[in-house]
């Protein structure tokens, strides 16, 4: 793990009486109430120091998925851009740390049932051009990009493990193929009722997991979590159920105000639909007395999945060009396409970019000048 192992996070207790709640309603309204000191703490801690945002693939995803069937159009795909986001923080001891947020294997995920069944849909022609069309930089490329190594990452972590496979990300030992990782230090943070999935699929799971996409990895690779946890200066991850289980979401505090990372909506005008101008979303929340639309195309825990958009309003700041909407970052974000006439998101954020990221090399000679001066 090298000289210096990263700090642990520590946890943030401010939510978990309200998620006790037994009953759904009752649980919707703890968590409105609790929502305003879990968001001071993460304000107090600090803020982070950088954020870069990396396109990892464009992908077709049903319509009546991602809008929640609100929106009213024949087209049945929308089309949205999934993203990793690299985070540069302060520990609480000053230690700078590299948090890489779902670093999807494009590849390997492309074996996830559902869109392997797409793609057979398709046609071997059809799947062929939008593999092409598809091709985005490898992870170690997209670091490099900002002056970064795969060394330079000290965790990783997923909002959920939906249509992931980390076996080449964490490495496998000798008895599953003795894969090389991609990131030889990092650790995996993962909320633990999330790593439970894989211990026997539901069928209606099935769909969105690939099988073995934790066979092999080493239990020293993951951190596993019980509940939110602070990772440091301005830094969390919250638990946010309802799309899967264990679902949860980076919140982080920035030079902009304060940021959710999560698929639970895949727009902004999930969080703001009253304001949307795709056709039938404003609409469709007015009929149902709705506050937000789910990214839908699994319902272990609806209920939940609204209770914990709501959460994620409460905790980030507005757009400050645009304040009837929020600052939650779709980790999948609805993208503009000519092949989805009326399917655009009213506002998009597209990508984030904030500070300036620090390769461990340079943070480490910065350390030693800062603690020659002290000492001098």
């Amino acid at each position: 793990m090298g000289a210096m192992s990263p700090i642990a996070p520590t946890p943030l207790p401010h939510l978990d009486d309200a998620w006790r709640e037994r009953s759904a309603g009752a649980r919707l309204a703890a968590v409105r109430r609790a929502a305003p000191r879990l968001r001071e703490a993460i304000l107090a801690s600090g803020r982070v120091d950088a954020v870069r945002t990396f396109d990892v693939t464009p992908l077709p995803y049903p319509t009546r998925f991602g809008l929640e069937g609100a929106a009213l159009s024949p087209i049945p795909y929308l089309t949205m851009t999934n993203r990793a986001v690299l985070v540069q923080y302060r520990a609480l001891d000053g230690q700078r740390q590299t948090l890489l947020f779902n670093p999807t294997d494009a590849e390997r995920s492309a074996q996830t049932p559902f869109f392997a069944g797409l793609q057979k849909k398709m046609g071997s022609f059809l799947s062929e051009k939008l593999a092409a069309a598809l091709q985005r930089p490898k992870p170690h490329e997209q670091l490099a990009s900002v002056g970064l190594t795969p060394a330079d990452i000290d965790w990783l972590a997923f909002d959920h493990l939906h249509t992931q496979d980390v076996r080449a990300t964490l490495g496998t030992g000798p008895e599953d193929g003795a894969l090389p990782p991609y990131f030889p230090r990092a650790r995996m943070l993962v909320w633990r009722p999330e790593l439970e999935i894989f211990g026997a699929l539901h069928p209606l799971q099935e769909p969105w997991y690939i099988r073995d996409g934790i066979r092999g990895v080493p239990a020293s690779r993951w951190l596993v979590c019980d509940g939110d946890v602070l990772l440091g200066r301005g830094l969390a991850l919250v638990r946010t159920p309802g799309h899967t289980v264990g679902n949860w979401s980076l919140v982080m505090n920035t030079e902009r105000g304060v940021w959710a990372i999560s698929e639970n909506g895949i727009a902004c005008d999930s969080y703001a639909p009253e304001h949307s101008r795709i056709p039938g979303v404003a609409r469709f929340v007015r009929a149902r007395g709705a506050e937000v639309i789910l990214n839908s195309n699994t319902l272990e825990m609806r209920n939940e999945q609204y209770t914990s958009m709501i959460l994620e309003k409460a905790l980030v700041d507005r757009c400050a060009d645009a304040p009837q909407f929020f600052q939650h970052f779709a980790s999948s974000e609805l993208t503009p396409s000519p092949l989805g006439p009326g399917l655009s998101p009213t506002y998009r954020h597209g990508s984030l970019t904030l500070g300036q990221m620090t390769a461990r090399g340079t943070q480490a000679s910065l350390d030693r000048l800062s603690e020659a001066r002290v000492a001098s």
